[in-house]
């Protein structure tokens, strides 16, 4: 039994440890997208409100495009075999990812231009692999 204790203990200490490590080493979890962007990119005070202003114009659009999207998944859900709803999620998919680009492209516009091309590098693959179920992260 003491040898049972002992193991048990021996294992909260070290997943314990293995936590605090990981917390310790790890980017902070709670900071927000926009705290990412400014310290990720150097952003000043201007170009981070430009590019807050800019977000907080293109959540709505975004969110109609992934609205549209998911009503017409859900049509398809119930008649999988229709190739004119398989035509419009294409379709509807293909106008959300150009304006996501054209979005993300206006974001990369106000940061310095070294750091806009870096932004374009790691945020434009992601456009061609989200799935359209809620907003793009761009972290």
């Amino acid at each position: 039994m003491r040898r049972y204790v002992l193991l048990v203990a021996l294992a909260a200490v070290v997943a314990a440890g293995s936590y605090a490590l990981t917390r310790h080493f790890a980017a902070p979890r709670d900071e927000d997208q926009a705290a990412w962007l400014r310290r990720e990119f150097a952003l000043t005070d201007d170009q981070a409100a430009a590019i807050s202003r800019l977000q907080a114009d293109y959540q709505p659009v975004c969110a109609e495009h992934c609205r549209l999207i998911q009503e017409t998944r859900t049509r398809l859900a119930a008649a999988p075999s229709d190739p004119a709803l398989r035509a419009e999620i294409a379709r509807l998919e293909r106008i959300c990812n150009e304006a996501t680009l054209g979005h993300l492209r206006g974001i990369a516009a106000q940061m310095a231009p070294e750091q806009g091309r870096r932004f374009l590098a790691l945020v434009e693959p992601k456009v061609s692999r989200h799935q359209h179920a809620g907003p793009l992260g761009l972290k």
